[in-house]
């Protein structure tokens, strides 16, 4: 469905950001792009969602196709049209709007209706329900997360990418994101989830690609992670 093939990305400071990622997301499936701080993540993030040149940066090697047709280079809005979503490690919500307006703040890509909508964000994480009125900005930061990921859905995105989906957030917060990252993808969206945290992503995720130092060190089916070793040391080989 979404593929990158050798893409590097580099900065208009010159920096080189990526090198030669190769990365595939499928349809009803979850990839989960790991790696420390700095490695590399966000940038193969907005790579493949179109958010390059609001860093300055561009892909100047490599190819980023979607089922098949080359779209390097395509912007946010061209990708949202073909139906990839990004939601960002920060402002990721409007704090200053509801909940309710928050789920309707975003044009659907499709015909549903906002009231279904809101359905199925409810059913997704039902606390909403009791909040529709509430300030986002009042919210915990996994639920603001929540909010986020359940905005995203009401696009009906055929792959839905969440930057650095538990930084920061409680432990006990991982396995909710990733339950419902789980029911996404069992409905046929790809999910793409992108976290320096290794624990709930391995327990959730199909696809693991390790990234350090611009390059994926490792990829595979997550069971092939369980070693807590060989991780770790993928994690310091920069």
């Amino acid at each position: 469905m979404l593929t990158a093939e050798g893409v590097a990305v580099r900065y208009g400071s010159g920096a080189l950001a990526i090198d030669g990622v190769d990365l595939q997301v499928e349809p009803g499936s979850i990839v989960a792009v790991l790696g420390p701080n700095g490695a590399g993540k966000t940038t193969t993030l907005r790579a493949l969602s179109g958010f390059l040149r609001s860093e300055t940066a561009r892909v100047t090697r490599g190819r980023i196709s979607w089922e098949g047709r080359n779209v390097t280079g395509f912007e946010p809005h061209q990708m949202a049209r073909l139906g990839v979503f990004a939601i960002p490690e920060r402002h990721k919500i409007f704090p200053n709007l509801s909940v309710s307006e928050n789920l309707s703040a975003l044009k659907a890509r499709t015909k549903r209706s906002r009231s279904a909508g809101i359905d199925r964000a409810v059913d997704m994480f039902p606390f909403l329900e009791a909040r529709l009125k509430t300030s986002a900005g009042l919210l915990s930061g996994g639920q603001q997360q929540m909010l986020a990921i359940a905005r995203g859905m009401l696009l009906d995105p055929a792959v839905l990418m969440v930057d650095e989906m538990t930084l920061g957030l409680h432990p006990s917060i991982h396995v909710q994101l990733f339950e419902a990252a789980r029911k996404i993808a069992d409905g046929g969206t790809g999910v793409l989830v992108v976290d320096e945290g290794t624990t709930s992503a391995l327990t959730h995720a199909d696809q693991v690609y390790v990234i350090n130092g611009g390059r994926i060190r490792a990829s595979g089916a997550s069971s092939e992670f369980q070693d807590r070793e060989v991780l770790e040391g993928l994690y310091v080989a920069g």
